[in-house]
């Protein structure tokens, strides 16, 4: 994805700022914050999981805790991404363990976005289906699922 569509993402500033880890690190969870002038805008993370929730559960979960009362999902054919009204969850298959858990088991992984502008993310939900699908792979290859 090229910067132009991830743009609408971000307000308007003079410094973008990048913490916390990198996806493809293998870790059991990792995430980064994107922020404008010191103000967090847009949260990027990976989950694994023991048990195989559905990229709705997710977003129903999300929804509630970030949702500002709304708790809309919209799920695609798939079953494997879903939007709610501040971020897009997909999910995917990953049998195994952990490199860096240990023995913890793991059966699937989760990639989440949660974006704090635009107030109205109604149109960005292109944007995002097609952010937390690249996500995907990169995930996946760096955890050899």
């Amino acid at each position: 994805m090229g910067k132009q569509a991830i743009e609408p993402l971000f307000p308007p500033g003079s410094k973008l700022t990048h913490t916390g880890d990198a996806l493809d690190n293998g870790k059991y969870a990792s995430g980064c914050d994107y922020a404008v002038d010191n103000a967090k805008k847009l949260l990027v993370s990976s989950f694994f999981h023991e048990d195989t929730p559905t990229a709705r559960q997710i977003a129903e979960k999300r929804a509630t805790e970030y949702g500002s009362g709304n708790k809309k999902v919209t799920v695609e054919a798939s079953g494997d991404v879903a939007l709610y009204s501040r971020g897009a969850v997909a999910v995917a298959a990953c049998p195994g363990y952990s490199p860096d858990a240990g023995d913890l088991p793991r059966t699937s992984f989760s990639v989440e976005i949660l974006a704090f502008y635009p107030k109205d993310l109604s149109k960005a939900d292109k944007t995002l289906t097609q952010l937390v699908k690249k996500l995907v792979p990169v995930v996946a290859k760096a955890n050899g699922c």
